[in-house]
C-alpha cells in the first residue's frame, strides 16, 4: 500500500473531481437480543473487495461460501492502508493513524482486555509467526542494520502490521501466552480445544496481500491470479477443520472478512477513486478535506453454527460492526466508534430467516 502522503494526494483529487458523498444511515437502537457465542472467530484476509472476488474461476471456495452462508453485500473496511483496520477492528479506533509502519504503538483499551476481565478465554493465531514471543517485524527478517522497518524483505511471512496483538504495550505481558502458530492451533483443535474468542491472521502468501517484490518471494504481491488462488486454497483447507471440531456447536461463528479493497483499477478513474475510498458508518474523516478515508467495499462472510444456512443482507456495516457484534453478544460495553449508533449489530445473520436487505 502507499504511504500517507499518496493518500492524501488521492483524497484531494477526488475531492476536487469527483466530490466523494459518504453515505449516512440512522441505525435503530433497539434490536433484538443477540445470541450468546459460544465461540467466536475472525479471520481477517487482505486487500481484495467484493468485484475481485465474486464469479472468480480461482476464488471457487470463497464464492461458494458466499452462496451457502452469511454474506453481507454492503460491507466495508474501515480505511486505508492495512495496519489501523486492524487497530480498530480490535480497539474500536484507528486513532487517526494511516500508516503501515510497525514501529506505532496504541493505548486505547481492547477487546481482549475486557475478554481478560471477565475471563473470557482468547488466542491470537499468526500463521507464521516463529514463536509466541517474537517481537520483529517481519519473519524470516534477515534485513540490513539501514533497512526501513515499513518496508517488508521479499521473503517475509509474518508482519506486525498484521498483527494488531503486538501494537498495544498493555498486551505485552499476555501476548506470549496467548499467542500461537498455525500449527499449534491446528493441533488445538483437532484435540477439541478452542478459545472463546479466535483471531486468526493468515501469513502474507495465505492473506491474498503478498511479498514485496526481489528474490526469494513466492508469491510477490504482483500476482493477483496466485495470491486468489493461494487464500481460496487456505481457506477451503481451514475452514472445514473448524466446522468438523468437537468444539464448535450451534452457537459458534466464523467471520470472515478482508481489511480493505484494493482494486487495481482505481487510480485509472474517478469511479476507482470513490469505490477505493467508500467508507462504512464509522469510516476517519480528514476534516481540512471533509473527506471520509473509508477502506472500500469488502465481503464479509458469516458462518453460524455447523451448517449452512444462506443468509444474504445488504446491511450498511464495517469492521466495528463485527467487534460490536461480539461485545453486544457477550454483554460487554462498546469500545471507540463500536458505540456510534450509526454502527449496527449484524442481528440479521443470527434470525430465523433466509434472506434481508436491511440498511
Amino acid at each position: 500500500m502507499g504511504s500517507a502522503g499518496l493518500v492524501v494526494l488521492l483524497l484531494v483529487i477526488v475531492k476536487l473531481t469527483v466530490g466523494v458523498q459518504f453515505q449516512k444511515s440512522a441505525i435503530q437502537e433497539k434490536r433484538p437480543a443477540l445470541p450468546r457465542f459460544t465461540h467466536v472467530i475472525v479471520i481477517m484476509m487482505e486487500n481484495h473487495g467484493d468485484r475481485a472476488l465474486m464469479h472468480n474461476p480461482r476464488a471457487g471456495y470463497i464464492d461458494q461460501l458466499m452462496r451457502s452462508w452469511g454474506y453481507d453485500t454492503n460491507y466495508y473496511g474501515l480505511t486505508h492502508p492495512s495496519l489501523p483496520n486492524y487497530v480498530g477492528a480490535l480497539s474500536g479506533r484507528t486513532m487517526g493513524s494511516h500508516s503501515d509502519s510497525p514501529v506505532q504503538r496504541f493505548k486505547q483499551m481492547t477487546l481482549v482486555q475486557q475478554l481478560d476481565r471477565r475471563h473470557i478465554s482468547w488466542q491470537a493465531v499468526m500463521q507464521s509467526i516463529p514463536s509466541s514471543g517474537f517481537r520483529g517485524n517481519w519473519y524470516p527478517d534477515r534485513l540490513p542494520k539501514n533497512h526501513a522497518p515499513i518496508v517488508a524483505p521479499p521473503t517475509a511471512l509474518y508482519a506486525k502490521k498484521h498483527n494488531p496483538f503486538a501494537l498495544f504495550p498493555a498486551l505485552n505481558p499476555s501476548r506470549g501466552e496467548h499467542t500461537v502458530n498455525l500449527t499449534q492451533f491446528q493441533r488445538e483443535l483437532a484435540s477439541g480445544h478452542l478459545a472463546q474468542f479466535t483471531w486468526i491472521t493468515p501469513n502474507l502468501c495465505n492473506d491474498m496481500h503478498g511479498q514485496s517484490l526481489g528474490a526469494g518471494a513466492e508469491c510477490p504481491v504482483n500476482n493477483p491470479a496466485l495470491l486468489v488462488s493461494r487464500g481460496n486454497e487456505f481457506l477451503r483447507q481451514l475452514i472445514p477443520a473448524i466446522l468438523r471440531s468437537k468444539a464448535w456447536n450451534t452457537r459458534s461463528v466464523i467471520f470472515l472478512t478482508w481489511d480493505e479493497t484494493n482494486d487495481p483499477t482505481h487510480f485509472l478513474s474517478a469511479a476507482g477513486l470513490r469505490s477505493y475510498l467508500r467508507p462504512g458508518p464509522a469510516s476517519p474523516m480528514i476534516p481540512v478535506f471533509n473527506i471520509a478515508i473509508g477502506g472500500g467495499r469488502v465481503p464479509l462472510l458469516v458462518l453460524y453454527g455447523r451448517y449452512p444456512h444462506a443468509i444474504r443482507t445488504n446491511l450498511w456495516a464495517d469492521h466495528y460492526s463485527v467487534l460490536k457484534t461480539i461485545e453486544d453478544s457477550w454483554h460487554l460495553p462498546y469500545l471507540g466508534h463500536a458505540a456510534n449508533a450509526r454502527v449496527p449489530v449484524l442481528t440479521p445473520f443470527f434470525t430465523q430467516n433466509k434472506t434481508s436487505s436491511a440498511r
